[in-house]
């Protein structure tokens, strides 16, 4: 089996040397960020809804008040507008089921 030249290996090309490149003298401008009046304000809306939504539903303090009431036989559970308020709540439970 033969080979013949597969190629001019004997010339080879030489890379192209670059030019260096030159420094710019510019000074370059750095960024900057502006938040808006908006944005704080939203920012600390958000921060209080999740206050808001992180307390608990119940005042404990008045929880052991009643409790202390209901136990010494004072508490007064004809109170026209503590059982409307009830009447309301289980209402509006029975309504949604």
């Amino acid at each position: 089996m033969v080979i013949d030249k597969i190629g001019n290996i004997n010339n080879i090309i030489e890379p192209k040397k670059s030019n260096p490149v030159s420094s710019s003298k510019e000074t370059r401008k750095k960024d900057s960020v502006q938040i808006s009046s908006e944005a704080k304000s939203a920012a600390e809306v958000a921060k209080l809804a999740q206050t808001v939504k992180s307390a608990p539903d119940i005042r404990i303090d008045r929880v052991q008040q009643i409790k202390e009431l209901i136990n010494n036989g004072t508490y007064d559970f004809n109170n026209p507008d503590i059982l409307e308020k009830v009447a309301d709540r289980i209402a509006g439970i029975l309504v949604r089921k």
